[in-house]
């Protein structure tokens, strides 16, 4: 199929506007958020913009492994994580909490903003070559009231929850006195998505950064990197082609990425118990993307980026 007829039907799968409406997605009041850069120079893609806090939790490797579905267990490339001074005993599993936002396909805001959190698993070895990075998502938390983008994840395998975040349109908020930046995420546990209550929740993540000079001793391309590894969920046979740019006016300058360092306190289904990781380093930063949709895995053997904006 035409890449272009391929991408118009993601486009009509993730949508799906109200019956016999052809008015533009709702964009939601994200006052942390820049205008989607890329959208003119790719109006065939799925374009939009990323603003997120991604954050490095540096764990075991056996503690890494008992959190991976165990078909997936013995698959991590610790040999293609310690160029960026990570120890090949630990595992760097990676939280985002993010907002993507301003999305677009044919100059059309085709999916309303939406806040999302996730801890994610890179340098995989999905395709078992020794040398493809893939990145597997098993559980996200997703607002209750998104269709699309519900339909659009479980269709990759992934658990999708429901949850209310705090802020709602925002990947972090700052503390009265602007010394910390902050997230929290409340749900119901185990329920469907589509079947929810903002009563009763309980609350199944929280961080509390601070902003640092830098964020040594892990260097930029490693975010560079996980962000541009195809992501997959428990269907390991299609894969989201998500390519993250990192030198548009979104991500550079005055809008660079800025380190941070902080704790975070994960609950279950993230962690198998609650769970805080203090001293965690991160950055925050808004990147452009450019989305390729239900990819076959196989597709992407060797994937490694397609220029100096996302190559890490």
């Amino acid at each position: 199929m035409l890449l272009a007829q391929t991408l118009f039907h993601v486009l009509l799968t993730l949508s799906a506007f109200s019956a016999g409406s052809t008015a533009l997605a709702p964009q939601g009041d994200c006052n942390t958020c820049l205008p989607n850069p890329i959208a003119t120079d790719h109006p065939l893609n799925v374009t939009g913009t990323i603003n997120a806090t991604t954050s490095v939790l540096i764990v075991s490797l056996p503690y890494a492994r008992s959190l991976l579905p165990s078909r997936f267990a013995n698959a991590i490339l610790t040999h293609a994580y310690t160029r960026f001074n990570i120890h090949p005993s630990t595992y760097p599993l990676v939280l985002e909490t993010a907002i993507d936002h301003d999305i677009r396909f044919n100059n059309i805001n085709a999916v309303r903003d939406f806040s999302s959190i996730r801890s994610t698993f890179p340098f995989l070895d999905l395709l078992g070559d020794g040398y493809s990075n893939f990145r597997y998502t098993g559980y996200i938390y997703l607002p209750p009231d998104n269709i699309p983008v519900i339909n659009g994840t479980e269709a990759y395998g992934s658990t999708v929850l429901p949850a209310f975040f705090d802020p709602p349109d925002a990947a972090y908020k700052f503390t009265k006195n602007n010394k910390y930046l902050s997230f929290a995420v409340h749900a119901n546990m185990f329920t469907s998505p589509r079947h929810h209550s903002q009563k009763s929740t309980h609350l199944v993540a929280s961080a509390l950064f601070r902003n640092i000079p830098s964020i040594s001793p892990i260097p930029l391309s490693f975010f560079k990197n996980i962000t541009n590894q195809p992501i997959f969920g428990n269907n390991s046979d299609v894969c989201d082609n998500q390519i993250s740019l990192w030198n548009t006016t979104t991500s550079t300058g005055a809008y660079a990425p800025q380190a941070i360092i902080g704790t975070a306190r994960l609950s279950p289904p993230l962690v198998p118990r609650k769970t805080t990781f203090a001293g965690i380093r991160g950055i925050r930063a808004e990147r452009a993307f450019i989305e390729n949709n239900y990819l076959p895995c196989a597709s992407l053997k060797g994937y490694a980026g397609t220029g100096e904006g996302d190559s890490g």
